[in-house]
């Protein structure tokens, strides 16, 4: 039997819902040639000189984050395992970011905020509010 969630989960889920599709736009605008010639050059080097493996770890961070986000909002169980999926790629990226500029606070919050879902969605489900 699942509890009724208290009104700072939906707050939560939904907080996370939104800063995950913040990166999901982050991630196209990215793809898109004529946005990335609009942004300084040594963003541009960074963007374009990505390997593809880093690519994927950025996708699978943003969209895995706004599935995980979205399966929390619908209240499923399997936002855990799609949350630590997203939690993986955001370390695969902050990889790749820290070895090529070194920290940046944009890349530690995006590791902070996964982490944090991540440890959010295994409370939730291990009280019952997960179906």
């Amino acid at each position: 039997m699942s509890r009724k969630p208290h009104f700072s989960y939906w707050l939560i889920a939904a907080t996370g819902l939104l800063w995950s599709l913040g990166g999901c736009l982050n991630y196209i605008t990215q793809t898109s040639p004529e946005a990335v010639a609009q942004i300084p050059e040594v963003y541009q080097l960074l963007i374009n000189g990505r390997p593809a493996w880093a690519t994927a770890g950025f996708a699978i961070s943003v969209f895995g984050g706004a599935v995980g986000c979205i399966l929390l909002l619908m209240r499923r169980r399997q936002a855990v395992p799609v949350l630590a999926l997203s939690l993986i790629g955001t370390l695969v990226i902050g990889y790749f970011t820290f070895r090529v500029i070194g920290p940046v606070s944009s890349m530690v919050m995006a590791v902070l905020m996964s982490l944090a879902l991540l440890a959010y969605a295994i409370m939730v489900r291990r009280s019952g509010v997960l179906r």
